[in-house]
């Protein structure tokens, strides 16, 4: 995995294909860096890799915000804990909150989506750099329910997802833990391993399996 070609790509404003693992959900993910991101990549993500964008930073960001995660919301109403379910990679959902930026409209044209990505990036750069102001900025720019679903990062040592394995390469790359994804789809299914590395020669994106990253961690 050759990091500063990785990074380049992503600050530029590119995507790369990440795969997670045989066996697991099978399934490549098209990610967007947090701070590259413009309405014209979720036009993409929406057009090309079709599945649900989803924005995923870190726990501790999360933690910053206090953010919880769905299925702890879930857990704490009588009755709707019984949907409380592992799904069959036997792994919790990394859901929280579904957010826009009080400055959209419907919330969910690739300009409003992009803007409540953007503004959620500045939110995660801030709490790093400057602490509690972030916070309180959070809760006046943002409502929910909204459009953009939040994903927090289990840590790749609990959990073995996209949300872990997208936010612990941008830790490996020196980037904000700051992305945004949808799994690629084909007519009914996921799209295959095999098909989308075709698919990642042909437009020239970088494909890279969860495998990979681990060994970059473990390294």
């Amino acid at each position: 995995m050759n990091r500063s070609v990785l990074k380049k790509e992503l600050e530029s404003g590119l995507p790369i294909l990440v795969y997670d693992f045989d066996g697991r959900e099978e399934e490549v993910d098209m990610v967007f860096y947090g701070g590259a991101v413009s309405w014209k990549s979720i036009r993409t993500l929406r057009s090309v890799a079709g599945g649900l964008i989803c924005y995923a930073t870190g726990m501790k960001e999360a933690e910053s915000l206090g953010l919880p995660f769905q299925v702890e919301i879930l857990r704490s109403i009588k009755g709707l804990d019984r949907l409380v379910k592992k799904p069959v990679y036997n792994d919790e959902p990394a859901f929280s909150l579904w957010i826009n930026h009080v400055k959209t409209t419907t919330g969910i044209s690739d300009r409003d989506r992009a803007l409540t990505v953007q503004s959620l990036h500045e939110i995660i750069t801030g709490l790093n750099e400057k602490g509690s102001d972030f916070r309180e900025r959070f809760y006046q720019e943002f409502y929910s329910p909204g459009h953009v679903p939040l994903l927090i990062s289990r840590g790749i040592g609990r959990r073995k997802g996209h949300t872990e394995l997208t936010v612990e390469l941008m830790n490996l790359l020196g980037l904000e833990r700051s992305v945004v994804f949808a799994e690629m789809l084909d007519e009914g299914i996921s799209m295959k391993k095999d098909k989308v590395m075709d698919f990642a020669k042909y437009r020239g994106f970088i494909f890279i399996e969860g495998k990979e990253i681990l060994k970059e961690v473990s390294s």
